[in-house]
């Protein structure tokens, strides 16, 4: 008889089972390519259209999610070096592990752009 895995340890699980698929999910929205092995290998970022935008894809059961400068600089040199706009998408799972929100967090210049300002 095993012990009951702590509720602290459970949480991660339905996001990390969630993120391959909103990966493909928003390839497939976005009309572009998931990033072969979301990155690891050379080219950054979890889903891209050449020359137009570079995703970086984000899940959690939690209730909130950090948007740290790490992670903004990461999307943003990898895009920027490519001519691409950086968007990061996340998603906040409920507690049957689907998605109850998806939000997208992009550099002003990229709304600016995308609305003609620029």
């Amino acid at each position: 008889m095993g012990l009951p895995t702590p509720k602290r340890m459970q949480r991660g699980a339905a996001a990390h089972n969630r993120a391959p698929f909103q990966e493909r999910e928003i390839a497939k929205r976005v009309g572009g390519n998931v990033t072969k092995a979301s990155g690891a290998q050379g080219e950054k970022g979890d889903a891209r259209v050449r020359g137009v935008v570079r995703i970086e894809a984000k899940t959690t059961s939690n209730k909130s999610f950090s948007v740290t400068r790490e992670i903004i600089e990461k999307i943003e040199a990898a895009a920027l070096g490519a001519g691409e706009v950086p968007y990061l998408e996340i998603e906040l799972l409920g507690q049957d592990g689907k998605p109850t929100h998806r939000v997208a967090v992009l550099p002003v210049w990229g709304i600016d752009m995308l609305l003609g300002q620029q």
